[in-house]
């Protein structure tokens, strides 16, 4: 027969013919019939035997759903499964209903019901009625003690409850990893904290100008000024061309004349004479101011005085800018610190979030003579000088991940037996790099910490807790090595007044106190 069963609902107008139909077509299946709240037909004992005949000539199992008493009972008698719900009937095992419950022994049922059945049926149901009615009467009395006694019983275990904050012993872990990062390793070594070092290479170039430092002086031009000679004596002074004049002041500046000129004889006689700056005194040093020209120099100086009494100009100095080693080399090494910065912010475009580059480790890996061009040599006269040069940058980059992990392994080796590890607390921190004795190798320190909690299981918990008094409860919670001793259980009851634990674990509400 089949575990299934098919629910049929009884229908207003059905009739035990109009019913045995819709049976017909069921046969060898688990039936369950269900009488709605309102329909009357179809509920005296009578037609609860006939619809079972039916179903035991069709090889159908029976059940039915109705709420009515008198029905439950004429199904109870004739063994036949009655539930007052649909959900009930799927919980519950079904009965086998009897087969003979109004006929005699010896009588044997026709295929279908005749006349003489039906007469034996109603005798037999006049005579059970008035006998089953005081039956009844005791019968309702005793469940309905049974049930208030069920009740009861079930509203002490269901009703009562309680719940319980705890709080879980922890503790802080830290560990600190002297970390390698080495560019030949091809794996994390937890033992010696050795990790994976990445090495990028990019080839960048640039152009850098700075201005020249190198002097050239070309041809300086002397300064010249009008000296007045005045006769000292009663005799004509004659000055021939070349007579060297001079400043007092300072560091003597000398002059000489361009001509040959005569004092007139009588003291005070005056004359004027021009005068040019020596070839050593050539430029704007000659450029002395009035009265500054006041020194005869050599034989003449006691017959004649000499004085400017305007200024002497014209003096110049005349240079140009030249390329000098100097520039070249301050100009490579700022080539070379542009290479190294253009260099590093592409390498940085291509790295994930985890990766940093080690700026300890960037430098120039290859320099060629062709990839460096000067726009002068060391000599050349111009005002700049511009270099463009091409190289290879390489740099070391160190994976945060990698050196995370190696922490996070140490970090689970130190967790006490019986706690677990909370995700969320791990923090990870690391220290500045440094280059290693070995080339490619880069050393630094990373630091990881987490709040470890004690392993719990609530399910046994409340399994020990059921039943318990309160102060056996607080004992019992106080006596848990995994329960925290700075902030003690809080128990709360329901109803306050039982003082006990509920006796159904289930009642037991466990939650832990939120964390700070």
């Amino acid at each position: 027969m089949s575990a299934e069963s098919v629910s049929l609902t009884l229908e207003a107008t059905d009739t035990i013919v109009s019913l045995r139909q819709r049976l017909a077509g069921l046969r060898g299946q688990r039936v369950l019939l269900i009488w709605p709240e309102p329909a009357a037909n179809l509920r005296s004992k009578l037609d609860l035997v006939l619809i079972q005949r039916e179903a035991d000539r069709r090889a159908i199992q029976l059940a039915i759903v109705s709420t009515d008493e008198m029905q439950q009972y004429f199904a109870a008698e004739l063994n036949i499964s009655c539930f007052d719900t649909l959900e009930a009937s799927h919980a519950s095992r079904w009965k086998r209903g009897r087969q003979k419950r109004f006929l005699p022994r010896y009588h044997k049922p026709s295929p279908d019901l005749q006349a003489e059945d039906l007469e034996l049926i109603a005798g037999r149901l006049a005579r059970r009625t008035q006998e089953s009615h005081w039956r009844l009467i005791i019968e309702r009395v005793v469940v309905l003690v049974l049930l208030t006694g069920v009740v009861g019983a079930a509203l002490y275990a269901v009703v009562p409850s309680a719940d319980i904050v705890v709080s879980l012993q922890e503790e802080i872990i830290t560990v600190v990893v002297d970390v390698v990062a080495d560019r030949k390793a091809n794996a994390i070594r937890t033992d010696s904290g050795v990790i994976p070092a990445l090495v990028l290479r990019e080839t960048v170039e640039t152009s850098v100008t700075v201005p020249t430092t190198g002097t050239v002086w070309l041809d300086s031009i002397s300064a010249a000024a009008i000296v007045t000679f005045a006769n000292l004596g009663a005799d004509q002074v004659d000055i021939p061309r070349g007579t060297i004049l001079g400043t007092s002041a300072g560091e003597p500046i000398l002059f000489e004349t361009v001509a040959d000129v005569a004092v007139p004889a009588g003291v005070g006689q005056r004359v004027g004479a021009t005068v040019e700056a020596m070839d050593s005194y050539r430029g704007s040093v000659g450029n002395v101011g009035p009265g500054m020209i006041n020194t005869v120099l050599g034989e003449l100086s006691d017959q004649v005085s000499v004085i400017n009494l305007a200024s002497a100009s014209g003096g110049s100095n005349q240079s140009v800018k030249t390329v000098a080693l100097a520039d070249q080399n301050r100009l490579l090494e700022s080539a070379r610190i542009q290479l190294q910065s253009l260099a590093f912010e592409q390498m940085r475009a291509g790295l994930s979030a985890s990766q940093v580059i080690i700026i300890e480790s960037l430098r120039i890996e290859q320099e060629r003579k062709e990839w460096t061009s000067f726009s002068a040599d060391v000599g050349t006269m111009t005002s700049e000088l511009s270099l463009t040069m091409r190289a290879v940058v390489t740099a070391l980059v160190v994976d945060d991940r990698y050196s995370r992990q190696l922490t996070t392994t140490r970090l689970k080796d130190k967790i006490p037996a019986g706690f677990e590890l909370l995700d969320a607390s791990l923090s990870y921190a690391r220290g500045p790099f440094k280059l290693g004795r070995a080339e490619g190798q880069i050393n630094f320190t990373a630091t990881s910490s987490a709040t470890v909690i004690a392993d719990f299981n609530p399910v046994q918990l409340r399994e020990n807790l059921a039943g318990l008094s309160l102060q056996e409860a607080r004992q019992l919670l106080a006596s848990r090595a995994e329960l925290s001793d700075l902030t003690p259980p809080r128990i709360s009851l329901f109803p306050p007044a039982l003082e006990r634990m509920p006796t159904m674990a289930v009642r037991i509400n466990i939650r832990l106190e939120a964390r700070q």
